[in-house]
């Protein structure tokens, strides 16, 4: 039973490594207003997926209809794969990742834009 589990193997392990680098880098540091700080874990649910004519997700809400609403947008090259992610917090600023491949096609890099 080798080969059961998920058939594109990329895309979970592109979602697990986006909420570790959001988990690091943004944990206390999103300023919701000019008052207060935002000193918790960005809410995830409800989390709403929508996606593209052709059935792709393009960009998923978390915390939809909360003041804490964030959005990951998942940007694809011309092949339609994901090549960068572009994460939108609360307080409106962004940061993009690029993933980077090696020549075989694998993962190998993930920076900052």
């Amino acid at each position: 039973m080798a080969h059961m589990g998920y058939k594109n193997f990329r895309e979970p392990v592109v979602y697990i490594l986006d909420q570790e680098l959001r988990k690091r880098n943004f944990k206390n540091q999103i300023n919701t207003n000019e008052d207060s700080k935002y000193t918790g874990e960005l809410p995830e649910y409800p989390c709403r997926i929508i996606r593209d004519s052709n059935n792709k997700v393009y960009r998923f809400m978390y915390a939809n209809g909360t003041d804490m609403q964030w959005q990951e947008e998942l940007i694809r090259n011309s092949e339609g794969k994901v090549y960068r992610i572009k994460t939108t917090y609360p307080n409106n600023t962004n940061k993009t990742i690029e993933l980077i491949k090696d020549n075989h096609g694998k993962l190998e890099i993930i920076d900052y834009v």
